[in-house]
């Protein structure tokens, strides 16, 4: 009998010790794959930043290469010189190691053939070599889309030469006529991408298999302490939610990318004010300042000096982080390429619209406003898309810009926005800003408003820079805030208008 009761004990003793010690394991599994997770995703995060920007830089080089050599190729093409041609192509993949190859395909006439050439680099022998290209350009999208669009990024595709996934810049051979005759590509390989998805698809695997195995044997060992196993499992699962809501987030910024790469182009004629002459010094003076709520945010603003003119820009991009980074990176590219060639601020929201709204399957907009300030007469042309009003100060003077506004780009394709003018006069200064300015919020959930705004301003003496102008802002906002957590990105430019320079006068 006593045996029998100190096997029982000895029984249920083993059992405390072996939930004792599963409850001790599995907070230790816990803690360590939660600080695995969150490392995964800090690095996931930092990575995809990285890569990023590295396929915008491999992005503008491509770019580059082919329109710095497009007139020579024009001129050696109609020349007929092909074996110079063909030098040519060659010397511009030796140069840039960034580049698989260089693809040339002349336009296929009514008699159906075809005349196409690859230079590429030999992966094995690291040797540039040239083939005919044996299959039929007609059907991808670089040759059809290279022959009516002046620059065309493709969507990712596999090689027809190498096992890699890679993306083609293509352009227009033009004859003298201006006629699109030939296509040049640039064959892009996407490495970095690869190999950040099956680094992720490998992570997710390791993290999910440990915390798979402890729940079984916590089924099969100790069925008693099936509520603190559920609830270590839930926390788990928390974390698990965590990372998932951040994969969405680069899953959406991928495609951001996708949609939006190919409508970038690279601007060539831009002048920007910290490069342009004295005269574009001697009458403007130009302060912009930007505080993401995170580590990245959706807010920008941009300007250049164009045919004496300025043109310059502000907006927010709708929600925060990464998405919002990527669509702020792509739309600033989009105002300076469309920027280049047109001058009427509608019409450069009307085309940055549409590139919005093509392929845009993440649902995300952009406030925007665009001025045109003519530097020789004061004469301000401007529209906004759902943007905030801007000011104009004069002295102690302030009044708002009055517009009509348009929706945000990226929401209704064929939007129209309307051009609107006023004048400045010397000493007047513009004063732009996002929502984070009048919406940002104390401790008290008060909102900062259009009233504080007036009464920072009027409260100085005088304000004679832009700089000024956006540190006594910026003071306001932080003694208003008073150390409650900022809630959304907060952006301001400031422009002095310092009068007409003899150097832009009558142009």
């Amino acid at each position: 009998m006593n045996s029998s009761r100190h096997a029982k004990i000895r029984s249920i003793a083993v059992l405390i010790v072996a939930a004792l010690i599963l409850q001790v394991t599995m907070a230790v599994q816990y803690f360590s794959t939660r600080n695995a997770i969150t490392s995964e995703i800090m690095e996931m995060a930092q990575r995809d930043v990285s890569t990023i920007n590295r396929v915008a830089e491999v992005k503008k080089i491509a770019e580059s290469a082919l329109i710095q050599a497009a007139p020579e190729v024009e001129r050696l093409f109609a020349l007929g010189e092909r074996d110079s041609l063909y030098r040519v192509l060659q010397q511009i993949v030796k140069d840039h190691p960034e580049l698989v190859g260089i693809d040339f395909a002349c336009r296929v006439g009514s008699d159906g053939k075809r005349d196409g050439y690859f230079t590429f680099r030999n992966e094995e022998t690291g040797g540039i070599e040239d083939t005919i290209i044996g299959f039929d350009y007609t059907e991808r999208s670089w040759y059809r889309e290279g022959l009516k669009q002046n620059g065309f990024w493709t969507e990712p595709y596999m090689s027809h030469y190498y096992v890699i996934l890679m993306s083609t810049y293509a352009y227009p051979v033009r004859n003298a006529k201006g006629e699109a005759v030939a296509v040049l590509g640039a064959d892009v390989p996407m490495h970095e991408l690869s190999a950040m998805t099956v680094q992720l698809y490998e992570n997710m695997n390791h993290s999910l298999l440990p915390v798979l195995g402890l729940q079984l044997l916590g089924l099969l060992l100790l069925g008693f302490i099936m509520y603190r196993s559920i609830h270590s499992v839930r926390k788990l699962n928390e974390v698990s939610a965590e990372k998932e809501l951040i994969n969405k987030e680069l899953d959406i910024a991928n495609r951001i990318q996708a949609a939006m790469l190919p409508a970038t182009t690279l601007i060539t004629d831009s002048i920007d004010v910290a490069g342009s002459s004295q005269d574009a010094k001697d009458h403007i003076d130009i302060a912009g300042s930007q505080v993401p709520a995170k580590q990245v945010g959706g807010d920008f603003y941009d300007f250049f000096v164009r045919d004496g003119k300025l043109f310059f820009d502000i907006g927010d991009v709708c929600g925060k982080g990464i998405p919002a980074a990527l669509v702020m990176s792509m739309t600033q590219a989009v105002f300076r390429s469309v920027a280049a060639k047109e001058s009427s601020p509608g019409r450069i929201l009307q085309d940055m619209n549409a590139v919005a709204c093509r392929g845009n399957t993440t649902g995300m907009f952009t406030t925007l406003f665009v001025g045109v300030l003519d530097l020789a007469t004061g004469t301000l042309q401007y529209s906004s898309a759902g943007h905030d009003k801007p000011y104009v100060i004069s002295g102690k003077e302030m009044r708002q810009l009055e517009f009509t506004p348009g929706l945000p780009i990226g929401i209704v394709e064929n939007q129209a926005y309307q051009d609107q003018e006023t004048r400045v006069v010397s000493g007047d200064m513009l004063m732009l800003y996002t929502d984070g300015l009048t919406e940002a919020m104390n401790a008290d959930k008060e909102l900062f408003g259009q009233k504080r705004i007036a009464e920072a301003i009027k409260a100085q003496d005088s304000i004679v820079s832009p700089k000024q102008l956006l540190d006594t802002l910026s003071q306001a906002v932080t003694d208003f805030v008073c150390g409650a957590e900022q809630s959304d990105d907060l952006t301001m430019l400031a422009i002095l208008y310092k009068g007409p320079a003899a150097g832009l006068a009558g142009k």
